[in-house]
């Protein structure tokens, strides 16, 4: 009987080899010459390399549960925002307050999170019908096909160091018609206070109709792209058919900021990241960045960045999806931009609505981390394309620094 096992406990680790962990592989090797009496210590060896350890990547979709919406966020046209694209909050305070971006307007909005609720609040203004002379840098040349008014933001992602809220357009060619609109190549933060009260220069509150004083705009973001490596070739071409620069997540590290690129994906395997100093792009004055960005490539299973959310210990959290085409299942990666590396978490659970009587599912575009105990996680994670960005909640694990 001792033997069948044995032999039992060798066949399934010989196939479990392949997902065995560098350091559980080691450990396997050993067990195969073990005696009987170290039978238990063998199993115990099997069972890590079967799970992976606590690096391993999920199997099973990560589990959402959906957020009750009170209120409905504003919109250009129609009855409700279904391009809600990107949010953050600030580190602390209950309810948390956070502000949200869709990409067909001229505005942020504000929310705050209150256990599995969100309340819609007011409306920030961050641009205005026409380019404005106050802001920094200057604009990017018009390398898209065609050329198109100063209209939305194309706003993509949020993020928050204090004492800013940032939002960051996409800085790409129009998808449906690839054309440059100005507008979608801009930069603003939001001064708020640590209630998240929008305050002017002198930190001094601001009525709502005021609101509009807490925000500055830059156009130096384009600097850095057009020198950002083997991505600066595609910056001014078509997502869709040249598989153009779009950026589509931002994330503040100190006083570095990232830029998730959803295009270009090199050869279908590389996406990019890329930084700059925050300080550097919001200079004072209309001369262009002559600063040299930090370019990181990462591999995310072919697919392209379609947010991020900075965490404690500096790392990334990246929500991947399609570059362009037909969408496909979103995951989740934890990146280490200093070290180069990338360790996946798992794929999120589709979410499906009814939106003018067609069942849709929704494009994971937007993600929030709210708490950290430990390696554990409670996240927000936003969809595009659904009422509201139909925000849901999402408890993961993170792996261990390396």
């Amino acid at each position: 009987m001792r033997f069948r096992l044995s032999f039992l406990l060798q066949r399934i680790m010989t196939d479990a080899m392949v997902s065995c962990s560098a350091s559980y592989r080691h450990a396997c090797l050993e067990g195969k010459e073990m005696r009987s009496t170290h039978f238990a210590l063998v199993t115990m060896g099997l069972l890590g390399c079967i799970s992976g350890g606590a690096d391993a990547q999920q199997t099973s979709p990560i589990a959402l549960k959906r957020m009750t919406v009170q209120g409905a966020f504003a919109v250009s046209e129609g009855a409700a925002a279904t391009d809600i694209s990107g949010m953050a909050c600030l580190p602390n305070g209950a309810p948390r307050k956070c502000l949200l971006i869709n990409d067909e307007n001229k505005n942020a909005q504000f929310a705050t999170i209150d256990d599995d609720r969100m309340i819609v609040g007011n409306i920030v203004p961050l641009i205005g019908g026409a380019a404005d002379p106050r802001t920094l840098g200057r604009p990017p040349d018009e390398t898209c096909v065609k050329a198109d008014d100063f209209k939305d933001l194309d706003g993509e992602a949020v993020a928050y160091a204090e004492p800013y809220f940032y939002v960051v357009g996409s800085h790409g060619c129009g998808r449906s018609k690839g054309k440059f609109r100005l507008s979608s190549f801009i930069l603003a933060r939001v001064r708020v206070d640590r209630q998240g009260q929008p305050v002017d220069r002198a930190g001094r509150s601001l009525a709502r109709e005021n609101f509009a004083q807490a925000v500055e705009t830059t156009y130096r973001v384009s600097d850095l792209l057009t020198r950002a490596g083997k991505a600066a070739a595609f910056f001014g071409k078509d997502l869709e058919s040249a598989d153009g620069l779009n950026i589509e997540g931002v994330a503040l590290q100190g006083d570095t900021i990232w830029f998730g690129l959803r295009g270009p994906v090199r050869k279908n395997k590389t996406a990019y990241l890329v930084s700059g100093d925050v300080d550097d792009l919001f200079k004072a004055g209309n001369k262009r960045s002559k600063a040299k960005p930090e370019v990181v490539p990462v591999e995310l299973d072919g697919l392209g960045i379609r947010d991020l959310a900075l965490l404690p210990d500096k790392r990334l959290l990246v929500v991947a999806g399609a570059a362009h085409g037909p969408e496909v299942p979103f995951k989740l990666f934890v990146v280490d931009p200093a070290e180069e590396t990338v360790t996946p978490i798992g794929t999120l659970a589709a979410v499906t609505q009814q939106v003018d009587g067609e069942t849709k599912t929704g494009k994971a575009e937007g993600v929030t981390v709210l708490d950290m105990t430990g390696d554990k996680a409670q996240i927000v994670v936003l969809f595009d394309s659904l009422p509201n960005g139909a925000p849901h909640l999402a408890n993961i694990s993170l792996p261990k620094a390396r």
